[in-house]
Parts: C-alpha cells; sequence; structure tokens
C-alpha cells in the first residue's frame, strides 16, 4: 500500500507539490497564531520574573505588575526590610507615559529601577548611571531610529539612549528605564504636570530573603505585618499577568485556531477527493484487479499522510521566516513559532486531520466500478 500511495503521489507531481506547499501554508498560518500567543504570554511572564527579587511587594488588593497601577508610601521600604528573613528590599516605579515623535505617538512604560529591575538584555551600549541616560526597548528604538548616543525628548525633557534593549516589552508596548536620579529630575523639569507633594515614587518592592529563608514564608510574613501591601512570589505575579493575557487574547485567537484547523481539515479532504475524482480511471483498474476498497482507501490515506508530514517541516520553515519577518518590522511582538508545545501539537491534529480528511472519498470509492477502467 505504501508503494502504491507513492506512485498515486507521483501521477501528478504538480498536484502533488501543489497540495503539498497548500497544507504547508495552512500549518504555518496556525503555528503564527500559536506562535503569537506563546510569545505574548511569555512577555507577560518575562515582564515580572526579569525584573529580579525573591519576593514582589505591591499594593494591597494589586495582584498584576503589568495591567494595575501599584502605589506604596515612601515609609513600605523601611518596614519591609525590617520583616524577618529580608535581606533587601530594591525600589521600582512604573510610569505609563506616551512617546510623540515625528507625529507618530507610542504608548511606553518607564521602568525606574535602584538596584533591581532594569534591564536585563542589552544588546547595544550600556544601561543608564547619570540622571538623564535612559535604555529603551528595541522596538522603540526601530520604529523611531534611536541609537545610543541619540536624544530622546520625552514629555519635554530631554534623554540621552545609552542602551538599547531587547525582551523589554508586553502588551505590544515597550519599556524604558531610567535611574531614580533621573526619575526626579525628569518630574521636576519635565511638562509632565505631577504635584511632587502628592507623587509616588514607589509602586513595587523587588525582596532579596536572607540566605536560608523560605521566601514563601517570608511573603506570608509580610502580608500579615504590613496590611496595606501584597507580597507575592515572581512566579505567581507572573502567573497572574499570563492569566490576564488569556482571557484578553483567548478567546478570540482560540477561536481563529478553530477555524484554521477546520479549513485544513477540509483542504485536506478535498485534496484527498480530488485525487481520487482525477484517477478514477486508474482507480478502476486496480478495482478490476481485485483491489478493496479497504485497500484502495488505506492507499488514499497513506497519500494524504505523506503529504501531511512533508508540508509540517516545510510548514515550520515557512512560520519561522514570517516570524522573524515580523519582528524585524515590529520587535514589540514576540513570535514563538518554535516552541515545543505549539509544534507537537500542530503537528499530532495536522496528522489526525489528514486521516479524517482523507476519509472524504470513501463512498466516491465505494461506488467506483471496474467498468471505469475501460471507458474514454
Amino acid at each position: 500500500m505504501l508503494k502504491l500511495a507513492w506512485k498515486n503521489g507521483l501521477f501528478s507531481p504538480a498536484r502533488t507539490i501543489l497540495n503539498i506547499v497548500a497544507v504547508a501554508a495552512i500549518l504555518a498560518e496556525i503555528l503564527i497564531l500559536e506562535g503569537f500567543l506563546s510569545g505574548t504570554y511569555t512577555q507577560l511572564r518575562d515582564a515580572v520574573v526579569l525584573r529580579g527579587g525573591d519576593v514582589i511587594v505591591g499594593q494591597s488588593g494589586i495582584n498584576s505588575f503589568i495591567a494595575s497601577r501599584s502605589l506604596l508610601p515612601q515609609q513600605t521600604r523601611a518596614k519591609v526590610e525590617a520583616q524577618p528573613g529580608v535581606k533587601a528590599a530594591a525600589p521600582l516605579t512604573s510610569l505609563p507615559l506616551i512617546y510623540e515623535s515625528r507625529g507618530r505617538l507610542s504608548p511606553i512604560v518607564v521602568m525606574v529601577y535602584e538596584t533591581r529591575g532594569g534591564p536585563q538584555q542589552i544588546i547595544s551600549g550600556r544601561a543608564p548611571e547619570k540622571s538623564r541616560e535612559i535604555v529603551i526597548d528595541k522596538s522603540l528604538a526601530k520604529r523611531y531610529g534611536l541609537e545610543p548616543g541619540d536624544t530622546m525628548r520625552l514629555s519635554a525633557y530631554d534623554f540621552t539612549v545609552t542602551g538599547i534593549a531587547k525582551g523589554a516589552a508586553a502588551l505590544f508596548t515597550p519599556f524604558a528605564f531610567i535611574t531614580y536620579d533621573g526619575f526626579f529630575d525628569f518630574y521636576a523639569d519635565s511638562n509632565v504636570g505631577a504635584d511632587m507633594s502628592s507623587l509616588s515614587s514607589l509602586s513595587f518592592l523587588l525582596v532579596d530573603v536572607a540566605e536560608g529563608a523560605d521566601p514563601e514564608q517570608v511573603a506570608a510574613t509580610i502580608d500579615a505585618n504590613i496590611p496595606e501591601t501584597d507580597a507575592l512570589l515572581p512566579i505567581d505575579l507572573a502567573r497572574n499577568d499570563e492569566n490576564l493575557g488569556r482571557e484578553m487574547f483567548g478567546p478570540i485567537l482560540n477561536l481563529l485556531l478553530g477555524l484554521s484547523y477546520g479549513i485544513g481539515a477540509l483542504a485536506i479532504g478535498l485534496f484527498s477527493f480530488a485525487a481520487v475524482r482525477s484517477r478514477k480511471q486508474s482507480l478502476g483498474v486496480l478495482r478490476a484487479l481485485g483491489f478493496t476498497t479497504r485497500r484502495l482507501m488505506v492507499s488514499v490515506v497513506a497519500e494524504a499522510l505523506g503529504a501531511v508530514l512533508l508540508a509540517i517541516p516545510l510548514g515550520i520553515l515557512m512560520a519561522g521566516g514570517i516570524a522573524n519577518l515580523i519582528e524585524y518590522l515590529s520587535p514589540v511582538y514576540l513570535m514563538q513559532t518554535n516552541d515545543p508545545t505549539g509544534l507537537w501539537r500542530t503537528a499530532i491534529i495536522a496528522v489526525a486531520l489528514a486521516i479524517i480528511g482523507a476519509l472524504a472519498p470513501l463512498g466516491a470509492l465505494r461506488r467506483l466500478e471496474p467498468a471505469m477502467a475501460f471507458k474514454e
């Protein structure tokens, strides 16, 4: 049957190649959607985990790093550092702002840090050291043509770009990083219109626990002794942000994935059905030679499986190429088309769809008469 399926595939090589490319394109589209979802969730997790610390302390009732604004009183740092098991607590402030240049607007999040929470993957330049220095995500740099040494004017305040970072974006919003010296000078000299008397310069505390201390126990102690705060492990806070992303994007993208799988099943079924219709005469010869419907059906299924198995690596290559192009044109997106979970799920479902789709011409094969072999 495998030899017969191979010969059937070579019966019309142009059609077979077209079928493989079409199926590969469908699989690539599925992998792009899978990669977009996986990349979005990874960005949300990394936005928390890459900030550092064994425990993250925020305002009471705030359980999201990206989507919520946490405001902590200034004395909270001293209270947290006085708790048993706490080695140090590094302040971190996040500022949602709008960057405007060349007639274009971009929402950004400025991370203000002291010792922890800064950029982790600087691909060009260095971290900020002085008041007017800033590191920006590569998506912002590409969009506005910024490089280390350039001036970035933010709310009528001039920063010097000292570095370009990657992996510093979430929810399609790039991050920028400044020191606390730059933060206070920025609010004093920019036109943001903030009232310094009511300004909170503390959003989160990144806590390092003492050697031998249990981070979960330290977090529980902080929660119990400082009721105006919520202390969470970074992985738990990251999971909350990931769940937020799943709630926002999961329903529509999962629907699109379902439609893509349905289209894939229809496409494979149509290809198999067309293959049977176009080879009625040769299949009639096989029936005349004693081939049963079951054996012919096995041949058709094997042919469909062969096409899909060839289409899977081609689809992976196509998806990787498209993902790289998307990330090059707009680095704020992370397309993880090589995520093992998505690859295996897509491959398994593609094989299942090939089997199901190949059953479409079953009725035609059952009605096939040996006399077809003698008709013009």
